[in-house]
């Protein structure tokens, strides 16, 4: 479904806020609205529970210049759990199309909309559905039945035996009754327990992301990363700092992925001090 067949509905929600208008659960988060999209002012869609969970700009950017940089003929990219489009608008910025799924239909509202807003609706199609239903089983045949066709053909014309180049998830990580004080215990991590998310994820690409809590527990990435991709295979970590204080990382699985230097030179966000963000190897 493309953004301009898209029927955005408002009703259910008020998704455009002042300070006064924002539930009392969020008002802690108003400080952050330009961080979370610069272009907040022109009129960005974003339900109460998108308020904390949408990826900032500025890591969403830094995100799709790492995948284009890591895999400069990437066309075609999935991302999983799109929420208000945080990711997938700047995925659009860098590649050829982007597949914006989520359950939630109000965050697809959102996501079409804010699209708009930065000028890349073009570069984004849209799918409402549960992603556990929609990826199993992982074994047998693969579903393909919500893949436009055109993409399907693209990958195939350039000599790719799977879907998309590359696959992003920020999964939910437990609102915000997440503790970041405790380990996070990913095969807990729900409705996606990281392993079963991983081997859905590499049904689609060989090269796949996941956005998750910096205390995720990293002896379950090991473990993961060897049963789904072999015990010589590697998971490269790249912690998210914002001024100096870790608050996320990136799992990065694949041959493209995990191979090579990354030149931060290109991909850095260009007006931002390394105070306010920056990343941490692992």
């Amino acid at each position: 479904m493309t953004i301009d067949d898209f029927e955005i509905e408002t009703g259910a929600e008020l998704l455009m806020h002042t300070y006064e208008t924002l539930p009392d659960n969020c008002k802690k988060y108003w400080k952050r609205r330009y961080a979370l999209f610069s272009k907040f002012d022109d009129g960005i869609y974003m339900t109460s529970e998108l308020w904390f969970s949408v990826t900032p700009e500025d890591v969403a950017s830094f995100t799709a210049k790492l995948i284009h940089e890591l895999i400069p003929e990437a066309e075609d990219v999935l991302d999983v759990c799109c929420g208000g489009g945080g990711n997938s608008i700047q995925f659009a910025n860098l590649f050829r199309t982007v597949g914006a799924i989520d359950i939630n239909q109000l965050n697809l509202d959102c996501t079409a909309h804010n699209a708009g807003i930065y000028g890349v609706q073009d570069n984004i199609w849209l799918h409402r559905g549960d992603w556990n239903e929609m990826a199993t089983p992982t074994i047998g045949p693969l579903n393909t039945s919500w893949i436009p066709q055109e993409v399907l053909d693209n990958q195939i014309q350039r000599g790719n035996s799977k879907p998309f180049d590359c696959a992003f998830s920020s999964p939910p990580w437990g609102g915000p009754q997440y503790n970041e004080s405790e380990f996070f215990d990913l095969y807990a991590m729900e409705p996606f327990s990281v392993l079963h998310f991983a081997r859905q994820l590499k049904r689609y690409s060989d090269n796949f992301i996941m956005y998750l809590p910096r205390n995720s527990d990293l002896d379950q990435l090991r473990e993961v990363t060897r049963i789904v991709n072999g015990d010589d295979a590697k998971c490269r970590i790249l912690y998210i700092q914002s001024y100096g204080r870790r608050v996320a990382l990136l799992a990065l699985w694949g041959p493209q992925l995990t191979s090579g230097d990354i030149d931060y030179s290109k991909i850095f966000p260009e007006d931002a001090e390394e105070s306010e963000f920056s990343v941490d190897t692992l």
